[in-house]
């Protein structure tokens, strides 16, 4: 099986598991999801690398807000503690923070790449509602609930969403 055709394999059993039995990746190897209606991710295959590219812009900063949000970004990459495995990322040019990952395709079942869609999509839902609220008031609420002080707080790995499988009906 080519390299494009086992992506496709992998869509289509995600396709008939959502009720999208018609998903496929371009001619180029790009697929776009949306979640939520907050989020897309694309999945990008890379024949070249063998690998499968996960980016999602999880939101867009002020000048102000990227500069308060950069210590939090680097923790949050910290041994990706903050990030279920992924990175994040400040595209310098536009202020839009990425979040991106990569996984070798071959060899990848689709158990796995469900569980892999499943983790990043609640990773850059996260972010994506983490970078909505202000610096000063970016708090979690088991910080605020334990301590009864407002903290700026990154997710914990108790916090940080860990990979699931696909449910129906989770892709809009």
């Amino acid at each position: 099986m080519s390299f494009i055709e086992q992506f496709n394999h992998l869509l289509k059993d995600l396709g008939n598991n959502i009720g999208l039995p018609d998903l496929q990746a371009s001619g180029e190897g790009f697929c776009s999801l949306r979640f939520d209606d907050k989020i897309t991710i694309d999945l990008e295959s890379h024949e070249e690398s063998g690998v499968l590219t996960f980016s999602s812009i999880v939101g867009t900063l002020s000048e102000h807000e990227a500069d308060a949000f950069y210590p939090q970004l680097l923790e949050a990459n910290l041994l990706w503690g903050g990030t279920g495995g992924a990175t994040l990322a400040l595209e310098k040019a536009t202020l839009n923070v990425f979040l991106c990952y990569q996984e070798h395709l071959e060899g990848m079942d689709f158990l796995r790449f469900q569980q892999l869609l499943k983790g990043f999509s609640d990773t850059a839902l996260f972010w994506h509602q983490r970078l909505q609220q202000r610096p000063e008031t970016n708090v979690t609420p088991s910080s605020t609930e334990s301590s009864g002080e407002s903290t700026t707080a990154t997710p914990s790995p108790e916090e940080t969403p860990v990979p699931a499988t696909v449910l129906p009906g989770m892709l809009a």
